[in-house]
């Protein structure tokens, strides 16, 4: 019952010394900890989406529960997926890092759910593509890798974070191509998330990572690799302000991972519009674009049947690119 800001007249009867009313303040949605679960090992892409996400809500004042960041690794996504669908499908205060790596694991048929098993809530923004090598790597140059590869296709080994025909798989099959070199040759090695990816090659385990730029912004500041580049169709700014495009070198491939977060299958539709709205306020923040920039993230926010589209559009883009690089039959 709404309650309005004006003195009550004279002579009002007050009841047992106070004035009786309807309780109107009755805790609001969420009412309870929040959890963003990350589908991966601690350090990666989805990791940071939950992390990020979680610090500006809160800095902005615009969560007022705790937010809980539980990482989830397992079938780069699935095991997460699973369980909400399965186990959490009326959970209201959950939510999961999602992005183009689930995408491309419904395109080659890696996993049994559809982004109609769950609900989409929003895409935040856009990471770009990035191969780099150990600060020690004899490789200056992303010139220098290629010469390379195209002298011993088998000889360069990348490490990513998404399965075989996955995201990162793709992309350098994109590469291969746009260079000339036989596909079978390539020597891609998945992890369950790009902090293991980049582990195996700050180990000597392999000789260039494969992933996004954000997953790599905080080794390259720290200088314990090296970016050679950028998978996209556009300077990158911060730390990447001087490392090239790929098409800089005639590999002319562009690769963005949109990320954001999708909720339970039977989120009520007024929680549902919670999140809509205060992601819409999240991004709208100096905190958040602070966060794009020192992330080298690229702004995306999409909600609602735009957010669908978008996803239908994606997976028939990947499901057609997969066929084409012969990733799947």
């Amino acid at each position: 019952m709404r309650l309005f800001g004006r003195f009550l007249l004279a002579g009002l009867v007050l009841v047992g010394g106070g004035l009786l009313f309807n309780d109107a303040s009755q805790a609001g949605y969420p009412d309870k900890p929040v959890e963003f679960i990350a589908p991966a090992n601690p350090g990666g892409g989805w990791d940071l989406t939950c992390r990020m996400s979680a610090q500006v809500l809160k800095e902005a004042g615009l969560v007022t529960q705790p937010i809980v960041v539980v990482n989830k690794p397992g079938g780069f996504g699935v095991v997460a997926m699973t369980d909400i669908t399965r186990n959490r499908a009326k959970d209201q205060n959950v939510l999961v890092a999602f992005s183009a790596v689930l995408t491309t694991q419904m395109a080659i048929k890696k996993n049994p759910f559809t982004y109609k098993d769950v609900t989409p809530v929003a895409a935040l923004f856009v990471d770009y593509g990035a191969i780099a090598v150990r600060k020690d790597s004899k490789y200056a140059s992303f010139k220098d890798l290629v010469e390379d590869w195209k002298k011993q296709p088998g000889g360069i080994s990348f490490a990513g974070s998404s399965p075989p025909g996955g995201l990162d798989h793709i992309r350098i099959a994109m590469m291969a191509k746009a260079l000339g070199l036989p596909l079978k040759d390539l020597r891609y090695v998945a992890f369950q998330g790009g902090a293991d990816a980049l582990a195996a090659l700050l180990g000597g385990h392999v000789t260039a990572f494969v992933g996004e730029a954000g997953e790599i912004a905080g080794h390259a500041e720290s200088g314990t690799i090296r970016p050679l580049a950028i998978l996209s169709d556009r300077k990158l700014t911060g730390i990447f302000e001087k490392v090239p495009m790929a098409k800089e070198f005639g590999v002319n491939v562009s690769s963005a991972n949109w990320r954001g977060f999708y909720a339970a299958p039977e989120i009520k539709k007024e929680n549902l519009k919670f999140w809509e709205e205060t992601f819409g306020k999240m991004v709208k923040t100096k905190q958040w674009a602070d966060v794009l920039e020192k992330q080298a993230w690229v702004d995306l926010f999409l909600t609602g049947d735009k957010l669908q589209k978008f996803l239908d559009d994606e997976l028939a883009m990947y499901q057609n690119l997969a066929k084409e690089l012969g990733l799947v039959q």
